[in-house]
């Protein structure tokens, strides 16, 4: 067993990297050496040439450290074509319930940042979001999806409108995916282990470098120290949602509760009997009676 970076890299005890973590996306597709990874998934994601995506080339600011516990911050990838087609990719692993209204934010920066004071309109350049997420979204069956501005009747798509351009993978639906290459990323990207990530590698060489570079993040110390705390962050998040929401339910079901005692005093009926309704307590019901004004 030898070690890099004061790291273990005996398979069974290196730490596994997560490719739904965006940071460790990030850190995968984002970089320069590894353009051709970028390109080979876009390619399976939009349907685009492999000719139009020759001049691929990263465009972005750098990630700040404070940024790996900020949820407002996105941590993704994004890239420009030689005809100034911008494309961005985000990994989502939690549900905040605004993806849709995220993507267009996203969108409408990506498109306006593109003018300034000596462009006109005519100067901007097609943008493509692809949002990969690690739950369910839309409601199609497939996990596939990609969504244009047409008209509503005839479907035509006016020169301009189709500069929006937003695609959605949803990686729990990956079994309902009929390409056969796009179901295989989706597969490696849900990989949640070592031997589960190199058998969805298998057999092709882009995806066993993917396997490879997630190996090599693993066994940096200061870049596995940051997915890891980034992951660490995502997970409270997702824990402090869903409190958030029980909390919410519950709340809801008091006041619910609250509600039906007091139309159960205005008919008089039994303390007991409201009690086995409502689940409410005696002291409950007797302070709902004071606000009521009941005395008896």
């Amino acid at each position: 067993m030898s070690k890099e970076n004061n790291v273990e890299t005996n398979g069974d005890n290196l730490y596994f990297i997560k490719l739904t973590i965006d940071l460790a996306f990030k850190y995968i597709f984002g970089e320069s050496k590894n353009i051709d990874l970028l390109k080979s998934l876009l390619t399976d994601i939009t349907k685009l040439p492999i000719e139009r995506l020759e001049g691929l080339g990263f465009m972005g600011e750098e990630l700040h450290r404070d940024s790996l516990t900020d949820r407002k911050t996105i941590v993704d990838v994004r890239a420009v074509l030689t005809d100034k087609t911008q494309i961005e990719i985000e990994m989502q692993v939690q549900n905040y319930h605004d993806m849709g209204k995220r993507s267009l934010y996203i969108w409408s920066n990506m498109y306006s940042a593109q003018l300034n004071k000596k462009d006109d309109f005519l100067s901007l350049a097609k943008c493509i979001c692809i949002n990969i997420t690690n739950f369910d979204f839309t409601k199609k069956e497939t996990g596939y999806s990609r969504h244009v501005i047409k008209d509503y009747e005839t479907n035509e798509i006016l020169e301009g409108l189709n500069d929006l351009d937003i695609y959605f993978v949803e990686l729990p639906k990956r079994e309902q995916v009929g390409d056969t290459r796009l179901k295989k990323w989706m597969a490696l990207l849900s990989s949640k282990s070592w031997e589960e990530m190199k058998r969805n590698a298998e057999g092709d060489e882009i995806m066993s470098q993917v396997y490879e570079q997630a190996r090599t993040i693993a066994m940096n110390e200061s870049k596995r120290i940051e997915v890891e705390r980034r992951e660490l962050f995502l997970i409270g998040q997702n824990t402090l949602a869903k409190y958030e929401r029980q909390q919410g339910i519950a709340e809801g079901e008091t006041k619910a509760n609250r509600a039906t005692a007091k139309r159960m005093l205005l008919k008089n009926k039994l303390i007991d009997e409201i009690i086995e309704f409502t689940g409410l307590t005696e002291k409950e019901i007797e302070k709902l009676k004071q606000e009521l004004g009941i005395m008896h």
